[in-house]
């Protein structure tokens, strides 16, 4: 949960394939080089480990990037020093604090890396969040050294610059059949004319969600006001023999808005806030809760109402980890990758959703309603 998509959507061209064995056109080297020996399958899938390695401890696949400081950027910006990198992709890289996949927020628990070995090096391909998203990266050989290459070329993501590429899907335009009320709970269809606003903090998601709902009812706000309301609980967590302990989501924002949560520095907010932000702000609250069934939401949808939802960032499926929190309740909880997100259309069998860090998206309803049952089915309808 810039936003959660500053540091988990973007990727620079550099790192997609290019020619092999070959000097890149205007050194002045010729390109009638010796034939140059291949990395090995094993010295290829090494570097790709070491890009986005695995984090034991919490059992998932992170980047190297701030790979030192556990996820959270240094105030000097982002730390590539554990990056198996040429320093001409170092520097491209820090000139666009970019990153190689989305996994600051919601690091993926699936990591597959293909290899073809090429003259003089290799092509490596990393497959993240089952496959979601695939990252290729060319490797060479500089000093004895496998290192990713910034080697333009073609791959998943094209672009011929060094612009960052946004690995999401491009949204789908918003339909423009009418509704249909006489369809059967939760099966019509309707659009509600909501704006998309991104998040403006990096775990600011709930309040830029909640931003857009009131918006709908005429409410111009923005996060910083909506984080005044709500208060935060600056303090990191603790841990004993029964586990963690940290803030309480249900009273207040846990953390850091600026922080990680990989790194725990900061989490997010749950409904109460929420809720209580949106009345403040004139807005008019229909339910708020948990075990808020998914029809329900359909249904507020078609009837006009949009609704602010717990899901997880990348609708990638996480485990359940409730802690206790400093003041004794439960906490749901399975972080890294809380993140909330505002329904504002629904069809027959998908979702309409304005996604505070990537915007405008069509989802599934199977994928929808399990990723939504993460949190226990946690939403805010509004008005």
């Amino acid at each position: 949960m810039n936003a959660k998509g500053a540091w988990a959507a973007f990727i620079v061209a550099a790192l997609l394939l290019g020619a092999c064995g070959q000097a890149t056109p205007g050194t002045g080297h010729s390109s009638a080089t010796p034939a140059l020996t291949p990395a090995t399958a094993q010295q290829l899938t090494a570097v790709g480990a070491q890009i986005f390695p695995y984090i034991p401890q919490f059992q998932f696949y992170a980047t190297c990037i701030d790979f030192k400081e556990n996820g959270a950027a240094p105030p000097g910006g982002h730390d590539y020093s554990a990056c198996p990198i040429t320093d001409a992709l170092r520097a491209r890289l820090q000139a666009t604090q970019a990153s190689f996949c989305p996994c600051e927020q919601n690091p993926s628990t699936t990591r597959e890396i293909k290899v073809t070995p090429r003259p003089g090096g290799g092509l490596i391909i990393v497959q993240l969040y089952g496959r979601v998203i695939k990252v290729e990266m060319v490797a060479i050989n500089r000093g004895g050294k496998l290192l990713v290459n910034d080697l333009p070329g073609k791959g998943d993501v094209e672009n011929g610059s060094s612009t960052p590429i946004d690995f999401d899907p491009k949204p789908t335009p918003t339909p423009t059949a009418p509704p249909l009320p006489t369809a059967p709970p939760g099966t019509g269809s309707r659009v509600l004319k909501v704006p998309s606003y991104r998040q403006v903090y990096v775990l600011s998601c709930e309040s830029a969600a909640l931003r857009m709902a009131l918006a709908f009812e005429g409410i111009a706000t923005t996060d910083k006001a909506v984080l005044d309301i709500i208060g935060s609980d600056p303090r990191g967590p603790v841990f004993d023999s029964s586990g963690m302990h940290w803030g309480d989501p249900f009273a207040t924002f846990v953390g850091n808005v600026n922080g990680s949560e990989i790194a725990l520095t900061g989490y997010g907010v749950y409904y109460p806030p929420i809720a209580h932000a949106a009345m403040v702000l004139g807005g008019h609250v229909l339910r708020s809760g948990q075990n808020i069934p998914p029809a329900e939401l359909y249904d507020a949808v078609l009837s006009g109402h949009p609704a602010v939802v717990w899901v997880t960032y990348h609708w990638v499926r996480l485990t359940r980890k409730d802690y206790v929190a400093f003041d004794g309740k439960m906490v749901t909880y399975a972080g890294p990758g809380e993140h909330a997100v505002t329904i504002v259309g629904v069809q027959p069998t998908r979702v309409l959703i304005n996604n505070p860090s990537t915007g405008v998206e069509w989802i599934e309803k199977p994928t929808f309603e399990a990723i939504y049952a993460i949190y226990d089915h946690m939403a805010v309808i509004l008005a």
